[in-house]
């Protein structure tokens, strides 16, 4: 076969197996897995768009930032500085040019680029393996990692740079067989391309200028012809760090720009274990690691019994790869508490080198000398793939499950549609927004398509610092306003006017005249329009509806007793009932109140459940952890349940306390209403 046909059918392979795994989430808003970095970055995209295609003033929506205040100061400017943002700037060409700022269009920009750096590094592995089908392996092996796969079509810079860095490896290894400088050249501008957008990517360009210069002076490569292409590299790459600062020092920046060691080796060991447990089989599935570590023993074997000789590309490979490791721990150690919660670190760095590797290995492996030799390579090659490709397929899935833990998918949940919402009010689309609680900077501004100031934080002195900035309305998260910003700073419903609410947000504009309001009031609910109003003090006779009404005199906030929820006990306080046509096929806004007291700081979850047809259709829950300041002391909880429509008539709605930490609590006066 020759190899313009196997070159076409690798691309073939790649292009239907990359559709495969992306095809259902090629228009998925940032979400899941890592939302808050992915979502800045498409933020640069359509900041590229708003600003005219201004390469060297990179924005986002939000005029705070994390660095170096950490959020605290307002700016004028929505200016941040980043690494090189070529990759965001070309899908903001293409969104332009389309007047499109649909998620399609970066992800399918990035897929693409994936394809490239696939396609590269089956051509780098067959300089190294110099068989066709083993290189394939080598690509196949890369394209199934369960990281790789999730960023494969994402919103990160690392997928394009780490492509960038293979086909610059793959042109310094052609370099090293041709001798030709164009070659050598080549490879320069990939792997700086690469360095520039990610920063860990600088280590294979060092790796190769080191190697290089190593080979100059054991005048096995010529120094002059190489002069003008390094210098511009390191001019370019420090040019851009330079600006980059400048960006940093005017207009500060929400990336990271900085060191994050462990602050000592229990740390670190500490973080190792972390990442262990959360990523290993992240980076790869189980199929990869027992590939990998018996292509490395049948290496081994070979090198050692049958005492191949190592011949001198292989030999330079292998040590250009052990370069490359080296950088990538001395990196790993003084980046090492990224890695505990950022998986694509490791495709920033190991990744790669960990390729290179098994290339080598399959290379020490000999070839099969037998006539039906394709069709056994064909075999091995598809017992191989087949659960690879599988198992991706799989974990493209599992990392896109969610639940009422997901505070991200709330926030996007929340604000979908906030842009036609805004605009129903009347809302300029210029208007200054100041977002309390968005958990993520740029999530919400996205969806409204305003620029604005983010809180992260819901601290009382933040609160009131971000009240007194230059903004036009304060939007906030209906269902995290009362667990987290009310139970924070009460007196904000004084400062606050609300001017509309759609179930989801909340729109409102700073009141200056600080006006006395009650909750309700400041929610919109009228104590008396309440369609349900149930109480359970301890002192009256309760109804069957309620079940785990254990009661003390030991403690009570009025009356003489309250309840009690024990250690030993896995649910306190429970209301259900099958009757509440108030719910039916309508939405309806709970509000809870209790008074509540506890001993000791663990968890224990005040939770609303609605199943209908005995599966759950709305399952909510409330941490009272982080709503208890005190302890031995009775604070006043509210809390607000957004409940969806029901439609079945067998369904069943439940209020109860679910003991998650085993936990202690005395309840007192706990109260519901629906309106």
């Amino acid at each position: 076969m020759r190899m313009k046909h196997q070159n076409l059918i690798v691309l073939v392979i790649l292009v239907l197996t990359g559709f495969f795994l992306q095809k259902s989430y090629i228009n998925e808003f940032p979400s899941y897995i890592h939302a808050w970095a992915q979502s800045d970055r498409y933020a640069l995209s359509q900041g590229f768009v708003n600003n005219d295609l201004n390469f060297f003033q990179p924005e986002t929506f939000v005029y705070n930032h994390q660095f170096p205040d950490n959020w605290d100061s307002p700016s004028t400017k929505s200016i941040s500085a980043v690494d090189f943002p070529i990759h965001d700037y070309i899908p903001a060409i293409f969104m332009k040019i389309l007047d499109s700022k649909s998620p399609w269009i970066y992800r399918l920009y990035t897929l693409l680029y994936s394809f490239l750096g696939l396609f590269f590094l089956f051509k780098l592995s067959r300089l190294i393996t110099s068989s066709f089908y083993k290189s394939i392996l080598v690509t196949v092996f890369a394209a199934t990692s369960p990281v790789f796969v999730y960023y494969q079509a994402g919103f990160l810079p690392t997928i394009p740079s780490l492509s960038n860095a293979i086909v610059g490896l793959y042109f310094y290894i052609k370099y090293i067989e041709s001798r030709k400088n164009f070659d050598f050249s080549l490879s320069i501008l990939f792997l700086t391309l690469g360095a520039l957008s990610r920063t860990t990517f600088a280590i294979p360009l060092i790796a190769v200028l080191g190697l290089e210069l190593l080979r100059i002076s054991k005048r096995k490569a010529e120094l002059k012809p190489k002069i003008f292409t390094v210098i511009l590299s390191i001019s370019s790459i420090l040019a851009y760090l330079l600006y980059n600062d400048y960006l940093r020092k005017t207009y500060g920046s929400i990336f990271l720009n900085h060191l994050m060691p462990a602050n000592n080796v229990a740390e670190f060991l500490a973080i190792i274990k972390v990442v262990g447990k959360n990523w290993v089989f992240q980076y790869f599935s189980i199929t990869h690691y027992i590939g990998f570590i018996l292509v490395t023993l049948l290496a081994v074997v070979f090198a050692v019994f049958k005492r191949n000789i190592i011949d001198k590309k292989t030999e330079t490979i292998l040590f250009l790869t052990s370069i490359i490791f080296f950088g990538c721990f001395l990196f790993s150690i003084l980046m090492i508490k990224q890695y505990q919660a950022h998986d694509y670190y490791f495709i920033d760095t190991y990744f790669l080198p960990l390729l290179l590797l098994f290339a080598l290995g399959l290379s020490a492996l000999p070839k099969l000398k037998m006539k039906t030799n394709n069709v056994v390579y064909i075999i091995i090659l598809l017992t191989f793939s087949i659960p690879l490709i599988t198992n991706a397929h799989q974990t493209q899935k599992e990392r896109r499950k969610t639940g009422n833990w997901d505070r991200t998918n709330s926030t996007i949940n929340n604000f979908k549609d906030s842009e036609n919402y805004l605009n129903s009010l009347g809302i300029n689309d210029n208007a200054k927004i100041l977002v309390i609680d968005a958990y993520a900077p740029n999530i919400p501004f996205l969806l409204m398509n305003r620029k604005g100031y983010v809180l992260l934080s819901t601290e009382r002195e933040v609160i009131e610092n971000a009240l007194n900035w230059d903004y036009e309305y304060i939007v906030y998260q209906n269902e995290f306003f009362l667990s987290d910003i009310y139970s924070a700073y009460p007196e904000i419903i004084s400062r606050m006017n609300r001017i509309g609410e759609n179930g989801n947000i909340s729109v409102c504009v700073l009141n200056k005249t600080r006006a006395n309001t009650t909750l309700l009031e400041f929610l919109g609910l009228n104590e008396s329009q309440a369609l349900v109003n149930v109480t359970m003090d301890y002192e009256t006779k309760t109804s069957n509806l309620w079940e785990n009404t254990n009661s003390t005199s030991d403690y009570f906030y009025s009356g003489d007793k309250s309840g009690l929820l024990t250690p030993e006990m896995n649910y306190g306080l429970t209301y259900k009932t099958k009757y509440l046509p108030q719910l039916k096929n309508k939405k309806s806004i709970l509000f809870f109140e209790s008074y509540l007291m506890r001993n000791s700081i663990n968890n224990v979850e005040i939770v609303v459940s609605i199943t209908e047809n005995e599966s759950t259709t709305y399952y909510k829950s409330y941490d009272l952890k982080d709503l208890l300041k005190h302890t031995n002391e009775w604070e006043k909880i509210s809390l607000q349940f957004e409940l969806p429509k029901i439609y079945s008539d067998d369904y069943e709605f439940a209020i109860f306390i679910c003991n998650t930490g085993k936990t202690s609590l005395f309840v007192d006066d706990f109260n519901f209403r629906i309106f």
